[in-house]
């Protein structure tokens, strides 16, 4: 978690800069509460503070970082995860029609889907409904819900990134309740990275996370969860 803040911390303020060199601006309107061109480009450096702390965690060999394994299941999790984030970030420098980004939401949620990220079953007044057939729906369903979620809620300064923190925080704590030291981990470096951006993020904000930081966020919530 100390890691990846301290990544975010760094890494924010240089994005912020690449966006505005290179074009991912959101420029202020009538339905925004800024007056000045924010860089959107917040995204990048969640992203890279995420893939970084899971690098030096895996050298960093504890019981719990060996449990970071590069088998079908996270390979087609992280493959799944440079389709969304790079969507989203075209998506920040290029604006690109609504049924292009979702179909891309589409293909990285089957992606994980197909690498063993799947809803077998669901919960009704405790008992458990096989989805059987209906897995592949459920799943990339729950996938696309939780990307669009959390970008639907970034419109105000510190919103998707506090909710998302706070999310990852409490999944954390179940997690380790139910000895799951895997998810754990993973959630306690997206929530790292996420402490790190909102400390530029809080209102006033000086960036946004962007289409590319709110997309690859819904998609390792709902991965990891």
């Amino acid at each position: 978690f100390m890691i990846a803040l301290a990544l975010s911390l760094l890494l924010t303020p240089l994005a912020a800069k690449f966006g505005s060199r290179f074009g991912a601006i959101d420029m202020p309107d009538d339905r925004k509460i800024h007056i000045a061109p924010m860089p959107r480009s917040g995204g990048i450096a969640i992203f890279l503070s995420f893939l970084l702390t899971i690098v030096i965690a895996k050298l960093w060999k504890t019981d719990i970082t060996d449990l970071l394994d590069l088998n079908q299941e996270s390979i087609f999790f992280f493959f799944g995860a440079i389709i969304v984030f790079g969507i989203g970030l075209f998506d920040d420098f290029h604006r690109i029609p609504a049924s292009i980004k979702l179909l891309f939401q589409i293909a990285a949620a089957s992606v994980a889907f197909f690498g063993g990220l799947r809803i077998g079953a669901l919960s009704f007044f405790g008992g458990l409904v096989e989805t059987s057939i209906w897995s592949y729906a459920v799943t990339v369903f729950w996938f696309v819900l939780l990307i669009n979620a959390i970008n639907l809620i970034d419109g105000m300064d510190g919103l998707a990134a506090g909710i998302s923190f706070f999310a990852c925080i409490i999944m954390v704590i179940m997690d380790i309740l139910k000895s799951d030291y895997l998810s754990a981990l993973l959630f306690a470096i997206v929530a790292g990275s996420v402490l790190g951006f909102l400390r530029y993020n809080f209102n006033p904000a000086s960036i946004f996370m962007g289409d590319g930081g709110s997309y690859f966020l819904g998609y390792a919530i709902a991965g990891f969860s």
